[in-house]
């Protein structure tokens, strides 16, 4: 004679129930606290010591990354730009690329944010002022005027982003559960002629 399995226990089920209800809104919660990045369109100054770009990415800093950088953890910022010239019988050619690396930190005693851009660093007393110069690349050289032909169509491509490789290993592998550590933006590419 076989026996029926007793039906699970109503609490069970209720609690089962609550459960992963509250999985898939701490899953939707997360999707939606995705950073998101404005970007205004790009600044060309073509003169003939080359061509400069100005850009700027506007966001602001999630809770978690700002409790990262008060723990005295840096964060670095990337910005990339491309000259592309753009072919119709093949992959477009990459004729030159600069890059902008740009080191956020909070120093704890003096409760100060440094930013550091190459060689020069500057302090700034609040988290908004010292964003202000993560977020704008002024005047970034981007190509010699020898690498561009006169009257030839181009077109920059850009793009910013948080650098998660910079970060210690132990936040590198924690980096996929939080979605709102993703800051990156690409910008419209934004044809030119080249004209000095």
């Amino acid at each position: 004679m076989k026996t029926r399995p007793a039906s699970p226990d109503p609490m069970r089920r209720k609690l089962l129930r609550n459960g992963l209800a509250l999985a898939a809104g701490v899953s939707l919660f997360s999707r939606a606290q995705a950073t998101t990045v404005d970007t205004e369109p790009l600044m060309l100054t073509m003169s003939p010591e080359g061509l400069f770009v100005t850009t700027a990415a506007v966001f602001a800093l999630p809770r978690s990354l700002e409790d990262v950088l008060h723990r005295g953890i840096a964060l670095y910022f990337e910005t990339v730009v491309t000259v592309v010239r753009p072919r119709w019988y093949w992959f477009n050619e990459d004729i030159a690329q600069a890059r902008r690396e740009v080191r956020l930190a909070y120093q704890p005693l003096l409760q100060r944010y440094r930013v550091s851009v190459g060689g020069l660093q500057q302090n700034y007393d609040s988290l908004d002022e010292a964003l202000g110069v993560v977020q704008r690349t002024r005047h970034l050289r981007v190509a010699e005027p020898s690498q561009l032909t006169a009257g030839q169509t181009y077109q920059l491509d850009a793009r910013f982003k948080l650098d998660l490789s910079q970060l210690p290993r132990p936040f590198q592998l924690n980096v996929s559960s939080q979605s709102d550590w993703k800051i990156e933006a690409t910008f419209p590419p934004q044809p030119f002629v080249w004209t000095p």
